[in-house]
């Protein structure tokens, strides 16, 4: 796939392979054409984070989408390393949310770890909002909110429901 200037270049952290299915059906039925790479939750994903490693020369995505959707200690970890305080990602992370995460993130269950408290939006809200504000404009208002922390987004049902018997870690 050619990279174009205005296509939307994603990093997917999630440990799933059809995360990125999903995520690309969605983005192509809102009209959104960009590239999605996929990275399981561990020392790959903050290598790509950090530019450091095999991603020492990259160029970093337009944002980080975490699949949060059933929270663990490993993801927990992860969300500590990249998405809280001083050392956070340089872009925009966005969390893909279940009801149970997000009150999670609500509690303050997770050290350190604030994300930015709204209703999260459902993820094919907001593919379509980076399709109808325009990419810069689009982007500027994420890093802004992104000052205060990870932004939530609601993982579809398709995929809560995958999920629905797999064990996550009480909030």
């Amino acid at each position: 796939m050619t990279h174009v200037k205005n296509d939307i270049n994603l990093v997917l952290i999630a440990d799933q392979p059809n995360r990125a299915t999903v995520l690309h059906d969605v983005m192509q039925d809102s009209g959104v054409d960009g590239v999605i790479r996929r990275l399981s939750p561990g020392k790959s994903a903050v290598d790509c984070v950090r530019q450091t490693g095999p991603y020492r020369d990259k160029n970093l995505p337009d944002l980080f989408i975490c699949d949060f959707s059933t929270p663990d200690k490993r993801k927990i970890s992860l969300l500590q390393e990249i998405a809280f305080g001083a050392n956070k990602a340089p872009v925009p992370v966005i969390l893909l949310t279940s009801p149970d995460s997000a009150a999670m993130l609500d509690s303050g269950a997770i050290d350190g770890g604030e994300a930015v408290m709204f209703t999260p939006t459902a993820l094919t809200s907001f593919v379509e909002k980076m399709r109808n504000g325009g990419r810069l404009s689009f982007f500027k208002a994420l890093r802004t909110l992104y000052q205060f922390g990870p932004i939530l987004v609601r993982a579809p049902d398709e995929l809560l429901n995958q999920d629905a018997g797999k064990e996550a870690i009480p909030a």
